[in-house]
């Protein structure tokens, strides 16, 4: 099983050791925090890019997960500010290296952008970016040995 909370909370905590701000998921039922604050959503948890078998047992994967993050301000141009930082951190090789010792590989960021909605954009600016990340997840299955095969021929009439 993948443990998408700890995935979450080692990118997150690597976010916050620099940008000392709230995070919050997405669509949360918690209290807003003041601004400036960010969210996080996992918009694509399991893209299979590579599996692998031993023994019948034991199935390897390497899976890729996109992470969502979105900065909210009432000012625009901090919105956008707290993404970039974000968006740099996460590529910085000291932030790759320690996640990398956690088991996650940093293989790129995507759709850095504005992401306002008609509903909050007299109140707030949101921007934010598409972190994806790549893992190795094992699952082992006990399979029933097979110890022996009976073989019958039947002849049809």
């Amino acid at each position: 099983m993948i443990d998408y909370k700890a995935i979450v909370s080692a990118v997150n905590h690597e976010l916050r050791k620099e940008l000392p701000y709230i995070g919050i998921e997405r669509m949360s039922t918690k209290k807003q925090p003041v601004y400036p604050f960010f969210t996080y959503t996992v918009t694509s948890p399991y893209l299979n890019v590579k599996t692998y078998r031993s023994g019948g047992e034991t199935q390897t994967e390497d899976v890729e997960i996109v992470i969502s993050y979105t900065w909210v301000s009432e000012d625009s141009f901090e919105a956008l500010s707290l993404a970039q930082q974000s968006a740099s951190l996460l590529k910085a090789t000291g932030t790759r290296q320690r996640l990398y010792e956690k088991g996650l590989a940093v293989v790129r960021i995507d759709g850095f952008g504005s992401r306002d909605n008609f509903i909050s954009i007299e109140v707030e600016r949101q921007v934010g970016f598409d972190l994806r990340l790549r893992i190795r997840h094992s699952d082992v299955k006990e399979m029933e040995a097979i110890e022996e095969v009976t073989l019958t021929t039947e002849t049809q009439p």
